[in-house]
Order: structure tokens, then sequence, then C-alpha cells
């Protein structure tokens, strides 16, 4: 018997053929009952514990339940008996990451990847880890080796963001231009999109990026201070100060926002109220 600890309370097994209580665990899974999946596969596994496509989906029952730790081990058990399967590993991996064992589910991503087939997420997943550790390069790669696979909005955009937070606009903007493409309706990539053109002083095209992006999904609601930013470089004031009180319903303590609100007034003359806005960006209150 393998790492099976837990694997069965000690109560009857419903029915004593393996294969029997791996179906009926699918169909509980498939129909949302997580909990009596996972004890038929449990079950299962009681009756036949060599199977790797067992542990997998006792794994992605126990992860889609919010239990992490459990999941890895049956990943990791999956993987014990089949080491070559791509989304075992790539699940493993992601559990790891959860977990906050970073270095071992990159390693675990990189196994995945030397198996190969299907290795998107794989790379993807280590692109994020890379990018959140500051690995510029690394996370270049990854998103790049990603996106050769699954050319998605989402790979585009998480490859511009590494190039945005380095400070390379024109690439950055390249990719999330690519990933509008690829998804016309994705409000981020426009969102993204602004924000680049905004930093390259492109104020009129990135207004109206952060419009296009707020209609697409109004819980983009910085999508107000941004549009707000750009309208005041253009010196449209009065819009600008219009749009920066549309942003404070949403965002009433952001520092950023009041300071903004602020030299929008002092623009307009409005030298009382925007004091009171200094202040609030200074964390004075009112």
């Amino acid at each position: 018997m393998r790492n099976l600890d837990g694997i069965n309370d000690g109560g009857p097994i419903a029915d004593r053929d393996a294969e029997c209580c791996f179906s009926r665990g699918r169909a509980l899974e498939s129909a949302g009952e997580l909990e009596e999946a996972e004890r038929a596969y449990r079950d299962a596994l009681i009756l036949d514990d060599t199977r790797a496509d067992w542990y997998y989906r006792l794994g992605c029952v126990l992860r889609k339940s919010g239990r992490v730790p459990d999941a890895a081990v049956a990943f990791a058990e999956a993987v014990a008996c089949d080491g070559q399967q791509t989304r075992y590993l790539t699940n493993l991996g992601a559990a790891l990451d959860d977990l906050g064992r970073r270095d071992e589910a990159v390693a675990t991503y990189t196994r995945a990847v030397n198996v190969g087939g299907d290795t998107a997420d794989a790379h993807h997943n280590m692109g994020a880890i890379h990018a959140e550790e500051g690995r510029t390069r690394e996370a270049i790669r990854s998103f790049e080796a990603a996106l050769d696979q699954r050319p998605d909005a989402d790979g585009h955009i998480n490859l511009g963001l590494v190039y945005y937070h380095a400070g390379d606009l024109e690439p950055a903007l390249e990719s999330f231009e690519a990933a509008s493409a690829a998804s016309p309706d994705s409000a981020r990539s426009h969102y993204f999109a602004g924000l680049a053109l905004l930093k390259k002083g492109v104020n009129n095209e990135a207004y109206a990026r952060f419009q296009k992006a707020f209609r697409l999904d109004d819980r983009l609601v910085r999508s107000h201070l941004h549009a707000g930013v750009c309208l005041h470089k253009m010196e449209r004031y009065e819009d600008a100060l219009a749009s920066l009180y549309r942003a404070l319903d949403h965002l009433p303590d952001d520092g950023r926002l009041h300071y903004q609100l602020a030299l929008t007034l002092d623009a307009l003359m409005m030298h009382q109220e925007a004091r009171r806005h200094y202040r609030l960006a200074r964390g004075e209150g009112n």
C-alpha cells in the first residue's frame, strides 16, 4: 500500500470493484458532489493503489475543495506512479506553489516541460513565479514558450506586464495589443494598453482605452482615475474632475487619487478644495 494515510476512514467500501468505485467518483465529481467523489476515489485506491490517474483525480477533487496540502500528496503519488505525464507534474507544481514551496514548484514545472506535450500551463505558471520574484529574463522566456503553444489573451497580458514593470514600454504595448487582437472583448488588455500608452505620453489614445476597458468590465474602476489623469494632461480639466470624482466613489482612501484631484482642482483655481485633497493624499484626514 502506498502513502494512503487517511485514504479511507474505515467505513465500508460501497463497491468491491475498483473500476466501479472510480467511475462512480468521476460521475460525482462531474455533478459537483466533491465530498462523495473523494470517498469514491479513496475507495478505489484502497482496492488498487497503482493507478496514477486515480491519484490525479483525487488530487483534483481535494484542490477544488481547498485542501491543497492533501492535494499535493495525491498529485505526488500520481507522479510516483507515472512521472511521464505533464498534467500530473503541472498540477503538483501548482499545489506546491500554492503552499509557498516555490523552488520545488519550479523544479516540478521544469520536469513537466522536459516531459513535453502540452506544457503551456507549466511554462505559464513558471513564468508567473519568475515574474513575482523579479527574474525578468526567465519570466519572458517562460511566457513566450507558453504563447508558442497557446497564444491566448492572458498569456500576452502577462508577458506584457513583465515588460511593463521592467520599463520596456514598446514590447509591453505590443503584447497588450496582441492580447486585444486575440480577444477583442478582453477588458484587461485595453486597460493595460492604456497604462502603457499613458506612460508613453499618448494621452488621447490612452484615454480611449480606459473608456473601453470600463465599458467592457465596470469592475475596472481605476479606469476612471487613469482616464482623469489623461484628461488633465490634455488640459480638459473639468472633464478630468468629473472622471476623478467617479473614481472617488469607489476609491475613497486612495492617496494617488486624492493627489490627482488636488492637482486638477488647482488647475481649475479651486485652491481651498485642492488643499483638502492634498491633506488626504498625505493621510492627514480632513
